[in-house]
């Protein structure tokens, strides 16, 4: 994997190939143990274009799939997953974009051009989903962005390169 930054999280209640996450729960499982079987791990590979799956519990690779996003950094101190879809951002063409991906599919279902220049650093969900904010480091903003609406709802001034 060198040549390539990666970002890395786990993902809950998802589904994948090793633990769908739907099946219910036999008697005697706890609910815990119900969402530890139903977590996955991705590692977004930005060298390769792709996606490595893995089993937290074992650190076993399950599987990899292409992906037609550059994600450079998630982190599992921040809110991404909204319970469809992990938004992130990509700045192709230096204009910075708020981005949904399919957490099954790894497509970006949801673009949200936020008007401003790359590079982007980061972006991070409200704890009830309804807004996020992508830092616009080029022009020196944060974009809000309501992701169900798909737009950018307004903008906040910081000062050089946030």
């Amino acid at each position: 994997m060198s040549g390539g930054a990666l970002a890395a999280f786990i993902l809950a209640g998802c589904g994948g190939e090793s633990g769908g996450g739907s099946e219910p729960t036999t008697a005697g499982t706890t609910a815990a143990a119900g969402a530890a079987a139903a977590m996955r791990g991705i590692v977004f590979n930005t060298g390769s274009g792709d996606v490595t799956l893995f089993d937290p519990a074992t650190n076993e690779v399950t599987g990899s799939r292409p992906t037609n996003a550059v994600v450079r950094w998630l982190s599992g101190e921040q809110r991404y997953f909204d319970g469809e879809s992990i938004w992130t951002y990509d700045y192709p063409e230096e204009e910075v974009r708020a981005i949904a991906i399919n957490p099954e599919t790894f497509e970006i279902v949801s673009q949200v051009p936020t008007g401003g220049a790359g590079p982007g650093h980061s972006f991070v969900l409200t704890p009830d989903g309804r807004r996020g904010f992508v830092n616009v480091a080029g022009d020196d903003f944060l974009a809000v962005v309501d992701p169900r609406a798909g737009e950018v709802v307004g903008q906040i001034e910081t000062g050089a390169y946030p």
